[in-house]
């Protein structure tokens, strides 16, 4: 076989076992199954995956299985391009008015991923940049996320996300859903990162979920709360005209 031949080989492997771990539904498997589902050599397996992870594509989770790595991520919103390009004014906008950060993120089987973030007049003290992946229950981007969707799948997915992320039971979490489905925002009190909070908004555009949110130094965060969702609300109903499912 020529090399030609031969990268062309591995590329389809690395290839087919980036799609057998995108069906994992927690997104997190391990060698053997890999090898198994994809009938390759363990050895071959353990080197395009040592490969992928040197690149950031596969990393290694908590639990020590394999998953999706950030690069898969980034490339993920870049493939929402239009999107973030449709909704940079809107975010913009709402930056301005605010003076605060604003993010733009998408719900991505069970966490939220950042696809764009419009840095406010104030420093924010959280470094996070595209491609970040950020829980659905400790923050306000997931849990109005986690609103949309039908009640027996949000449960599911606050069951499946690590115990480490959730600071509150199942019940409580999901009265915060509840109530973010009527009111049309979600909140994050000091949950996700100390000293920040955060409201967010999410709506569907093309079937998926997208997310605004606007995360704030907590001391700040008390006193603005009532102007900052008056902005919000106004944010989202110029996204509405923009919806096309």
């Amino acid at each position: 076989m020529g090399k030609s031949s031969s990268n062309i080989q591995v590329l389809t492997r690395a290839f087919q076992i980036l799609r057998i771990i995108k069906k994992e539904r927690d997104s997190k498997i391990s060698l053997g199954k890999i090898a198994k589902l994809s009938n390759l050599p363990r050895s071959t397996v353990q080197r395009i995956v040592n490969s992928l992870m040197k690149e950031n594509y596969l990393s290694i989770a908590s639990d020590k299985g394999i998953q999706i790595g950030d690069e898969i991520y980034k490339l993920a919103a870049l493939d929402n391009y239009d999107v973030v390009k449709v909704l940079s004014p809107i975010i913009n906008s709402l930056s301005n008015k605010t003076k605060e950060t604003v993010d733009l993120a998408i719900l991505n089987k069970t966490h939220m991923v950042l696809l764009d973030r419009v840095l406010g007049s104030y420093r924010l003290g959280v470094n996070s940049k595209v491609g970040l992946k950020l829980p659905l229950s400790t923050t306000a981007s997931g849990k109005s996320a986690l609103s949309l969707l039908d009640t027996n799948k949000a449960k599911d997915f606050l069951e499946s996300e690590n115990q480490k992320h959730r600071k509150k039971d199942v019940k409580k979490l999901e009265d915060e859903i509840a109530k973010a489905g009527i009111n049309g925002i979600a909140y994050d009190f000091d949950e996700n990162n100390d000293g920040i909070s955060a409201l967010g908004s999410s709506f569907i555009i093309n079937k998926e979920i997208y997310s605004i949110s606007i995360p704030v130094p907590s001391h700040r965060f008390y006193l603005k709360q009532k102007e900052l969702e008056k902005h919000l609300k106004t944010a989202i109903e110029k996204v509405k005209p923009l919806i096309v499912n």
